[in-house]
């Protein structure tokens, strides 16, 4: 078979099932090998009265039918409980007079199965074309599944198999969206019921349970090249859900009889919500459903494990362990570390806790390999992030602190350097110091600005930068002659 062409027998089941174009030849060259193993099998239910055991026929249907089984089928010598049901059987039954076999259901006890040999011709020409279907495509998966297995064998690398194993995927996801879109069910379960009518949908819902059957076997032998992005089989969320329900029910409870802050609880209970509210439409990808999946059986080992003694902390770790990335878990742990640092005296002791925890996420551990939305940042990352960012914000702000005080401390009146000169004599000179090159500052504001903080006269002690900054720029004669005799003064003194 050629790969390009690997689901063709789908294709053609699907072209004859909406057009009514299959031959009543074609149909009989198919089903003619089954002619030895043609069986009308009729379900019968043990019912338990308060005077004696009583019988129901549940339904009749033939021994290809999809719905069926492999049956283990016997004579009913073989079965000496039965034998006193015979009566009855020929009650409710109308026997043809051919050979009968009795099977035994494998899980229920008050359910068993009358086995009654029939031709393929005696067979209801709608009930035909359902029987058809089915063996066309159980025959064309066995096909198909070589092919898939040959495909894989003769390519020489992961990237290769990977590529192939997602291409077919991606074919069978449409091909059951597809379906899914002719048979319109209103609830999972509706897609594997069949009707007693044997009509169109009836081979549609076939054609979904086989082409399931091949995603399913994908998931079994190449589970590590799957694109987890695509959808999750409905048939492999049936099989799982009767076990996942019990153990959400459990959970669920656990939760509620718990005395917990009512924002954890919508943490703890928003993977399984997902998962419990699972319909038709919503599409659940491999990735989203393995992950709820795992997160259930978690937290139910979780509750088990630790019951009540879990504080508010040991759930922060617990959902950073499992790697619940969402804002809300986010806004969640970092109020509760926000509380942490509440009970702190001073800056310091903070700082030093901050630093505590940033270690203790740094190095934090988990076998949780996915989180839980794939498209947010690990929540340890955010975390981690979020104590950087806090520990950056109080080391400033310690540093801004200190020079402040220190600046305060240096610009007190005690400490600023007496000037015997006028205001308008201090701005003079600094100009005069500007345009000589001996201040650097090109900024005149900024250098006016430091002049005003530490130097006082014997007039001002708290000196005006706008003041000073306008006499800078209006400089009067008798200013002048005054720092020309100062500077005079100080030209004597340096010369000796």
């Amino acid at each position: 078979m050629k790969i390009a062409y690997l689901l063709e027998c789908y294709d053609v089941v699907f072209r004859q099932t909406m057009t009514s174009s299959i031959s009543k030849e074609t149909i009989f060259e198919v089903l003619k090998p089954l002619e030895n193993s043609s069986f009308r099998v009729f379900e019968i239910e043990i019912q338990n009265d308060n005077v004696e055991k009583s019988i129901k026929l549940n339904k009749t249907i033939h021994s290809s039918h999809p719905e069926i089984q492999p049956l283990e089928l016997k004579s009913i010598l073989h079965f000496e409980e039965y034998l006193d049901y015979i009566p009855k059987l020929k009650a409710i039954i109308k026997f043809t007079g051919k050979t009968i076999y009795i099977a035994k259901h494998i899980n229920n006890s008050n359910i068993f199965y009358v086995c009654e040999k029939c031709d393929i011709n005696e067979i209801p020409a709608r009930e035909r074309n359902l029987l058809y279907t089915n063996e066309v495509l159980k025959n064309g998966n066995l096909t198909i599944k070589r092919a898939i297995k040959e495909k894989v064998f003769k390519c020489r690398s992961n990237v290769k198999i990977q590529h192939f194993i997602q291409k077919t995927q991606q074919a069978l996801e449409c091909q059951l969206h597809q379906l899914i879109k002719v048979i319109a069910p209103k609830n999972k379960k509706e897609l594997y019921d069949y009707s007693s009518n044997y009509n169109k949908i009836d081979s549609y819902k076939c054609q979904f349970y086989h082409l399931e059957k091949l995603l399913i076997f994908l998931e079994s032998e190449y589970a590590e090249y799957l694109d987890d992005k695509l959808m999750v089989p409905y048939r492999t969320i049936l099989k799982d859900e009767v076990e996942l329900t019990e153990k959400m029910q459990w959970v669920r409870n656990s939760l509620l009889s718990m005395v917990m802050d009512k924002e954890l609880l919508q943490l703890l209970f928003d993977p399984i919500i997902k998962l419990n509210n699972l319909h038709l439409k919503d599409k659940i990808s491999y990735y989203q459903y393995n992950y709820a999946k795992n997160y259930v059986l978690q937290l139910a080992n979780c509750l088990a494990t630790y019951s009540s003694d879990f504080t508010q902390l040991d759930w922060c770790n617990w959902l950073m362990m499992m790697r619940v990335n969402t804002f809300q878990c986010f806004d969640f742990i970092t109020a509760q570390l926000k509380k942490e640092f509440l009970n702190c005296v001073s800056e310091i002791e903070k700082l030093d806790l901050l630093f505590e925890y940033l270690k203790i996420y740094n190095q934090f551990k988990t076998t949780q390999v996915a989180s839980y939305q794939e498209n947010l940042p690990d929540i340890q990352f955010q975390i981690y992030t979020w104590l950087e960012e806090e520990i950056e914000f109080l080391s400033r702000k310690k540093e801004l602190t200190q020079l402040i005080e220190n600046r305060t401390e240096l610009i007190s009146n005690n400490n600023k350097i007496h000037f015997d000169f006028s205001v308008s004599q201090l701005a003079c000179i600094v100009d005069l110091m500007m345009k000589a090159g001996i201040i650097k500052n090109t900024n005149r504001k900024e250098v006016l600005q430091i002049i005003a903080e530490v130097v006082k006269t014997d007039m001002t002690e708290s000196i005006s930068v706008d003041s000073l900054r306008s006499k800078c720029y209006n400089i009067e004669t008798s200013t002048s002659e005054a720092v020309a005799k100062k500077i005079e003064l100080m030209l004597e003194l340096a010369k000796g």
